[in-house]
């Protein structure tokens, strides 16, 4: 009898002993019971893992103990691996946190997003513009950007990527790339025209009263906008202030004999007659409050509008002379310059002085003259004594030199775009003012030529 005792008391210990054995084993089978990847993607930004049981993931180019920096699967066993690296490694853990392996020399592609760098684009109707853009993103991609405007009939963008002016209006162009999009707005206006072939000499005279103050403030964007294209503070700055006033500014403004200037050394001190040292056009009464008022003479008066010409004892349509012209244009074009004036003083600064002087003859012979130069000529005086002064807005493919410039007599009044070959020129202007050290940022994106190319 004792002895069953002692055999079932075996038994049982050994039943017990079996339990916790196959118990353990069972544990340690379920502790290492490894999980696999059983699908993976990239989705945007992240990087999708399904699992085929609960456990979490790590992405990273080294294995870490730290389990904050692990993600666990969701109910549907998906970790859900934002991407910070290309090339990387995936590692893997069960629900236990025992570590189940990796997939190492994981190369993920990935988009990171689409900029358009071109900024607000200002067209007129048949006006053109090439759009920029720039893409980041990881890795080989297929996907190509997507170019679409919100409203054909007042823009469209083609497949080389240039926006077509087709109608008034505004619109959005949008550049889509994966699920990443950027977008402009598109503006069609009639407050400019399209730059033409050669300066239209039938172009009206702006008239007094013709803009109103939100017509003026959107001009002063668009120039603004045309500036900062090019390069605001560069050489192109210049030029394109001057061609815009020239070529996509409707009107031609006045010549008038200023009744002063706002920086001078001489003479009378006046703002705003004859000359406009400030930024933007000088269109609508709102302008006045930019003026100094205890330097107006025979104003307040915008462009076009009648005021008090003292110098020649009448009444006159209100606008720049030459010098207030080119000081208006380096001014708009990202510089100050002060307002000078155009004659060659000895004795205070003029506008000859923001370059080096160098005659005239002897740069076209060695073809120095450039796009943005000043040119200084015996008009209202001397050769030696200049009195004119002009920027040089152009030179074409067959040698023609255009210049802008402000002219005050009988065939010749008012702002334009004139063009000179080399005899011309020659005649009317003595000095080229060679401005390379006075453009400090460079010359921008420069075109030197104005006219179109066939």
């Amino acid at each position: 009898m004792e002895k069953l005792k002692e055999h079932k008391i075996r038994y049982i210990i050994i039943a017990i002993v079996a339990i916790l054995v196959i118990a353990l084993y069972r544990h340690e089978m379920e502790y290492r019971k490894p999980v696999n990847v059983v699908d993976q993607r990239v989705e945007g930004d992240d990087y999708i893992v399904t699992l085929d049981g609960p456990g979490s993931c790590y992405l990273g180019k080294e294995h870490t103990i730290d389990i904050t920096k692990w993600t666990k699967t969701d109910e549907n066993n998906v970790c859900v691996l934002p991407i910070t690296e290309y090339k990387t490694n995936l590692y893997l853990r069960n629900s236990q946190g025992f570590d189940c392996g990796s997939i190492e020399g994981l190369e993920l592609s990935f988009i990171e997003g689409v900029k358009i760098t071109s900024g607000k684009v200002y067209l007129a109707v048949g006006g053109q513009e090439k759009l920029t853009y720039e893409t980041e993103y990881k890795g080989v991609i297929n996907e190509k950007v997507v170019l679409t405007s919100g409203d054909e009939n007042v823009a469209t963008i083609d497949e080389d990527n240039v926006i077509h002016a087709i109608g008034l209006g505004q619109t959005k162009i949008t550049a889509t790339f994966g699920e990443k999009t950027d977008s402009i707005d598109v503006l069609v206006t009639d407050l400019i025209v399209l730059a033409p072939r050669e300066f239209d000499v039938n172009k009206p005279y702006v008239r007094c009263g013709y803009y109103t103050k939100e017509e003026n403030d959107l001009l002063d964007e668009i120039l603004a906008s045309r500036v900062e294209k090019v390069g605001w503070h560069t050489r192109a700055g210049v030029v394109e202030a001057a061609r815009f006033l020239a070529l996509e500014f409707p009107f031609r403004v006045n010549y008038f004999v200023e009744n002063g200037r706002v920086d001078s050394y001489v003479g009378r001190y006046a703002d705003g007659e004859g000359r406009y040292y400030h930024v933007g056009l000088y269109l609508d009464p709102s302008r006045y409050e930019d003026l100094n008022q205890d330097m107006i003479y025979g104003g307040p008066g915008c462009w076009g509008c009648a005021i008090n010409e003292f110098s020649r004892n009448k009444v006159s349509g209100n606008g720049l002379d030459c010098s207030g012209f080119v000081a208006w244009a380096i001014l708009n074009g990202g510089f100050d310059c002060r307002d000078l004036g155009a004659g060659i003083a000895q004795d205070w600064p003029d506008l000859t002085d923001l370059g080096e002087k160098k005659v005239l003859s002897s740069e076209l012979d060695e073809n120095k003259l450039r796009v943005g130069d000043l040119l200084s000529g015996p008009y209202g005086g001397t050769v030696f004594e200049g009195g004119h002064i002009a920027i040089v807005a152009g030179i074409d493919k067959d040698g023609y030199i255009y210049v802008a410039e402000e002219l005050g007599y009988a065939n010749a009044w008012g702002y334009f775009i004139k063009k000179y070959d080399k005899s011309s020129l020659l005649h009317y202007f003595y000095y080229r003012v060679d401005m390379e050290k006075y453009y400090t940022d460079g010359d921008g994106n420069l075109t030197d030529f104005w006219i179109e190319e066939e």
